[in-house]
């Protein structure tokens, strides 16, 4: 199990900061995309904005803080009012991780324009944030494409099993809580490190997966 002697205040500070964009991006890449494709359920909840306060979920924020492993808040979506049905729900799925991917790509392109214009502190501390912001961006899409009831991915149960959705809907915050504890022990990173190398490569320039004992630090 990853010690949590090993984050530091900083680390953790970092890391709220980033999650507060990347819900905001993630959340509201989901949300268009529901609307968009039919259901307005999204618009009712509050939930088509890119204030990261309504997208925040208690234990994806201390997943994120504590073990760079982060989710947002489930959002209701009902496929009956897609246009495209349960094949939207795939695309929801789908459209929260590209957000959440290319606001990661487009942070480091704009790093190199932005830190110059900066004072030395100041630029460091950006440089930091940016940095901290990538990798968990990649971290939160991988870990939001698997079919968990408390993330995205659990449109794609809901895809499959649709007769099932209310039942899936009462087991999130059981599976959220859990999903912490596997996340603590370093099984979540360890099963998601291959993909996270083979795109850290063209969203982080190469930057190689820093692990505890299966943890990012």
């Amino acid at each position: 199990m990853l010690s949590l002697l090993d984050v530091t205040l900083q680390q953790v500070v970092l890391r709220l900061c980033a999650l507060l964009f990347i819900a905001a991006v993630h959340g509201v890449g989901v949300a268009v995309t529901a609307v968009a494709l039919g259901d307005q359920g999204p618009r009712h909840d509050g939930r088509l904005t890119l204030n990261p306060f309504a997208h925040l979920d208690i234990f994806g924020t201390i997943s994120g803080a504590l073990f760079s492993v982060g989710w947002i808040r489930p959002m209701s979506i009902d496929p009956a009012e897609l246009r495209s049905g349960r094949v939207g729900l795939v695309l929801v799925v789908i459209a929260g991780a590209a957000a959440t991917l290319l606001s990661a790509l487009a942070l480091r392109l704009l790093r190199p324009l932005l830190l110059p214009l900066l004072p030395d502190t100041a630029s460091a501390a950006v440089f930091a944030l940016i940095e901290t912001t990538g990798q968990l961006s990649l971290w939160f899409a991988l870990v939001n494409l698997l079919p968990a009831p408390c993330l995205t991915g659990g449109h794609l149960l809901t895809a499959i099993m649709p007769q099932w959705r209310d039942v899936l809907a009462r087991s999130r915050p059981y599976v959220a809580g859990l999903l912490v504890v596997l996340t603590a022990t370093g099984l979540v990173t360890a099963l998601l490190a291959p993909a996270y190398r083979v795109l850290a490569g063209p969203l982080l320039g190469g930057e190689p997966i820093s692990l505890t004992r299966g943890a990012p630090t």
